[in-house]
């Protein structure tokens, strides 16, 4: 979600056996020690798919979860920043105070995102630019399905781009 590309998208979230084989705009997979939910030392892998906010939900698709990304460029999805569950704005700004969301990410000018969780203060994740939307979709899917996100700093997070067919 760079100023390149809408600033409002809806976000569905999967979870996967096998990275590489389920589709999706990317694949995120967090390895390393993971907690009590997630068994011993295995990867999480989701799918994430990026829809435009009028589209259809897919009733086949089995969700983890789905979440209002908003990034904030120029102002000109500010009026959605009051029902973002994620949200992206310039570090020089502030959120908007009308964000109830869980998880923001603050764009740096050195080309890195430092993402938070609201209700986990100190916890901060730094991801690329390029990535920052997925992996902070990424931590909020793995925040709302029980996990804390202070685990996903002793993790490696990897984002996947699906490459896309040309028909």
């Amino acid at each position: 979600m760079s100023a390149h590309h809408e600033s409002v998208r809806l976000v569905r979230a999967r979870l996967v056996r096998s990275p590489g084989s389920d589709g999706g705009d990317v694949h995120v997979t967090a390895d390393g020690p993971h907690d009590a939910l997630d068994g011993p030392r295995d990867a999480l892998s989701l799918v994430l798919t990026r829809v435009h906010v009028t589209d259809d939900p897919s009733p086949s698709c089995p969700m983890l979860d789905e979440h209002l990304a908003v990034h904030l460029a120029d102002g000109d999805a500010t009026a959605w920043a009051s029902i973002a569950d994620v949200l992206l704005y310039d570090s020089a700004s502030r959120p908007p105070t009308g964000f109830y969301g869980l998880v923001a990410c603050a764009l740096e000018p050195d080309g890195r995102c430092a993402i938070t969780v609201k209700d986990e203060p100190g916890t901060t994740l730094v991801a690329s630019l390029d990535d920052a939307v997925w992996v902070a979709s990424f931590v909020h899917a793995w925040r709302v399905s029980g996990r804390r996100a202070a685990a996903l700093m002793s993790m490696r997070i990897t984002v996947r781009r699906v490459p896309t067919t040309v028909p």
